[in-house]
This record gives C-alpha cells, structure tokens and sequence, in this order.
C-alpha cells in the first residue's frame, strides 16, 4: 500500500513564489520539486479534500493560464482535479472558469474538439450564473477551434454573431477580430486581413495598460500577411517588433517565440534563404518541446522543414518530415486529408502553409 506524503503548504508556496519569477519557468525546477506538486495533489485527492485542491490550483493558477506552461502534464492534471472538486462542492463560477482555462490549454496544443466541450460547459455555467461578458468569451473561443479544424463557416458565424453583441469602443473587440483577420486569410483576401490586423493593433495602442505585449503575435501574423504579398522588408520589420516585445515581455512567452520563428522560417524558405531558414526552425522547435504535448506548432515546424528539403531536393528527408507532420496530427485528431486539401488550396492562393 502506497503511503501518501502530508502536504507542505510552506515548501509549496515557495516553489510557486520561485517558478512566478520572470524569466524562471519549469527549467528552474528540479524533478524533485515538480514530484512535491504531483505528491501534494495524489494526497488531496485520496482524502477528497475538495476545498484544497482548488487552493493548490490557485497557488499554480499563473503556470494554468501561461500561454506554454499549460501544457505542461502535472499543469494539465492539476487544472482537471480542481474541475472535479469544483464540481464537488458546487463552486459553479470556479467550475466555469476552470473549464474556460482547460480550453484554452486543449486549444494551444491542438486538441480542438475537446477544448470546444470545455469552452460550451463553460459558456453555459456563465449564462446560468447571469455573468453575460464571461459567457460571451467561452462562447468566441471556438471560432478559433473550428477555424483550425477547417470549418470556416462556422467560425465566421460564431465571430459575427459576437461582435453583434460588443460595444465598437469595447478594446476586447480586438479578439474576435484578430480571428477574422486569419479567416480573411485563409479565403486569400490579404488587403482586408492586413486591414484588421493593423486596427487590432491601433487598439493595443489605445489601451496598452489592458493588452500589455499582446501584440507580439498580432505582428506576427502581420509580418506574415506582409510577406505573402511580396513587402519582404516590411515583414521582417514586423517580425522584429514582435521578437522585441517577446524578448521584453515577463513570465513564460516560448509559444509565441516559437509562432514568430515559425512565420519567419517560412517567409525566408519562400526567398530560398534555405539555411537561415532551417536555423530559425531548430531554434523555434527547442523554445516548445520541452513544455508538453504542443503537437500543433509541432507539426507545423516538421512541415516548413518538409517544404524546404523538397525544394533543396533532399527527398528523403522531405518525406521523413511528412510522415512525423501526419504522426502528430493523428496523435491531435486531425484529418490528413483535410491537411492535403489545405495545402494545394492555399499554395495555389498563395496564402502560405497550411494552419
């Protein structure tokens, strides 16, 4: 029989003071401290101690909603106990706020069809509680998991129907208009992406106490839009803001590190600058693989690479790089069918690599 370990609040909360430090992130923590984490909950949930659960979940809530930390296994575990306990003791506005936080963790990894579950649980929690702003947020966040599942007219639907229902001077418009920029793309309208992309940025500029370095990935996506219609050095300049922000930023930012390099890979591998390009993506692949199962950026590294070998005709390789794209993607979820039909569509656009 397995002897549970008694909780040490004093070692937890300095090892949740230490990992909060900016620029600290899992790398500062031994095995031994995460195993304290994994230890501390085995032992709450084997006395059902609901109401401490949610407390050792609070202590850990910044690593929860870190843009990359989330999908860290013990993170993930963790987040789903205190959906449990919640759910226990009848907390329905924790219960729906766990659950926002759980899809936006599925979500980043790629697992769209279950964030999409989590983010409906949570959107009808809201409604029943009366909180219509919150309900609002899990109801937008799908759009952007049918988007990545290829059903844009769903997304478009569902980003339509929330910006009926926001204010034009709300600054939280930026969200679901930052989606519809990538949907605009993904139809090959460049002009009209590129348009909202730079009002979602005039945004962050009028409220930069609310939005703080989130337009690290909106220049991104920008750089990108500008590179596909051949304003190279326009994109670069974006792509550098983006990395200066990141590089300013507090706290855990590899995921979005890695989505610029990612971007800036692929513009670099359109020019032929080959080997610059396979640099950028090492570099992008060693920020994310050390934080869980984010298999979407993932895959979408394997791919560029894929896209370059091909063109430096080293077949072999190319074809290696497919088949561990097609490997994640069925570890996801996602149709390699689907994945096909995107790539001759919006290579025949011009519109970049599949999304």
């Amino acid at each position: 029989m397995t002897t549970l370990s008694p909780v040490n609040w004093k070692d937890l909360d300095l090892l949740a003071e230490k990992l909060a430090q900016p620029g600290e992130g899992p790398g500062g923590a031994v095995e031994s401290e995460w195993r304290m984490i994994e230890q501390a909950l085995d032992t709450l949930l084997c006395c059902q101690d609901w109401e401490k659960t949610i407390l050792l979940r609070e202590m850990f809530s910044f690593l929860i909603i870190g843009d990359t930390t989330g999908g860290l296994p013990i993170v993930q575990r963790l987040n789903g106990a205190a959906i449990q306990a919640a759910e226990q003791i009848g907390e329905v506005a924790l219960s729906a706020r766990f659950l926002h936080d759980e899809g936006h963790n599925l979500h980043r990894q790629g697992y769209h069809e279950r964030a999409i579950e989590a983010f409906e649980r949570s959107e009808e929690l809201y409604r029943q509680m009366g909180e219509q702003f919150h309900a609002l947020e899990s109801f937008y966040m799908p759009a952007l998991c049918h988007r990545a599942l290829g059903r844009r007219k769903v997304a478009k639907q569902i980003l339509s129907r929330v910006l009926q229902q926001t204010d034009e001077n709300d600054p939280w418009r930026s969200n679901p208009l930052h989606v519809m920029a990538w949907l605009e793309q993904d139809e090959g309208k460049l002009i009209e992406a590129e348009r909202l992309l730079r009002e979602v940025l005039d945004i962050y500029e009028k409220h930069p106490d609310v939005f703080g370095g989130r337009g690290a990935g909106t220049l991104a996506d920008l750089g990108e839009i500008l590179g596909l219609q051949g304003r190279s050095q326009e994109a670069l300049e974006a792509f550098r803001q983006s990395l200066a922000i990141i590089a300013k930023s507090s706290g855990l930012v590899n995921r979005n590190e890695t989505r610029t390099k990612l971007k800036i890979a692929e513009l670099l591998a359109r020019s032929g600058e080959y080997d610059y390009a396979l640099r950028l993506l090492d570099e992008a692949d060693n920020a994310i693989r050390g934080y869980g199962h984010y298999y979407d950026l993932m895959w979408r590294i394997e791919l560029v690479r894929a896209f370059i070998y091909w063109h430096q005709h080293r077949f072999e390789g190319a074809f290696r790089k497919l088949r561990r794209v097609l490997g994640y993607r069925r570890r996801l979820g996602l149709s390699n069918a689907a994945l096909a039909e995107q790539l001759v569509d919006r290579l025949r656009m011009g519109i970049g690599l599949p999304r």
